[in-house]
């Protein structure tokens, strides 16, 4: 049993994660890989009257929130539990949410709900996949990307990460994005040794291809891609 996780997300997004894997016995490292910034735009007369906006992240409601503040009559088309709570803090509710929380399902599963030829606002960061916007392109749609926040490694987790990363412990990382994966993997990888002590935990497809592209195995992925999922596995499986 390996008793100590490496949470990497945003440092508020760690937060409540921190106090669920404590309460279950784990000792929790907060190590944030990623932050967010938001950037300033203005929507034009096309934008505003998209018929739909895609919101594909927690940080994509509170961002593009933040800078609209009149009432809008989009609809709208939401991935994850998380994103839907937050849209709902601004008293909207989306008109679709797929059955997995992955970019190829939405897809998927909104153009065959919705196959006559629509406008969609995409806000992003500047990391997102195009895999949405070239799609709905390639369906006929047309398509209104917006780069909404910038996401970047903080300069001092690169600094705790290595200190954490020698102290040769076995220890549980768990990834919510391949952009956390890649910034950790900047590092790990010039502790080749220290490998074999490291279970990793991806939160779903998207970041597990990721690592799996760069040669590391996965050893924790949940089936419905939240962290309380993936949280509530390796509780489980490492109680065993």
């Amino acid at each position: 049993m390996i008793k100590k996780v490496v949470l990497t997300r945003e440092a508020s997004k760690n937060k409540p994660w921190q106090a669920y894997f404590s309460q279950n016995g784990f000792e929790v490292e907060s190590i944030p890989l990623i932050e967010t910034r938001p950037k300033k735009f203005n929507l034009n007369q096309e934008q505003q009257a998209a018929d739909w906006l895609f919101l594909t992240s927690v940080n994509a409601v509170e961002y593009f929130f933040a800078n609209q503040h009149v009432k809008t009559n989009y609809k709208f088309a939401v991935i994850g539990e998380k994103t839907e709570e937050k849209l709902a803090e601004f008293g909207y509710t989306p008109s679709f949410i797929p059955s997995v929380y992955q970019a190829e399902v939405f897809l998927s599963e909104w153009l065959n709900e919705y196959p006559n030829q629509t406008s969609v606002l995409l806000p992003q960061s500047n990391l997102s996949r195009s895999i949405i916007k070239d799609t709905l392109i390639e369906k006929g749609h047309l398509v209104f990307p917006i780069e909404l926040y910038e996401t970047s490694f903080p300069e001092h987790s690169k600094t705790i990460l290595a200190s954490q990363l020698k102290l040769n412990e076995k220890q549980i990382i768990i990834f919510a994005s391949p952009s956390a994966w890649k910034n950790f993997y900047s590092i790990a990888k010039t502790f080749p040794d220290q490998k074999e002590h490291w279970r990793i935990a991806s939160i779903g497809n998207v970041t597990t291809e990721a690592i799996l592209a760069d040669g590391w195995s996965v050893a924790y992925q949940p089936k419905t891609f939240t962290m309380k999922h993936l949280a509530d596995l390796i509780i489980q499986e490492e109680f065993k």
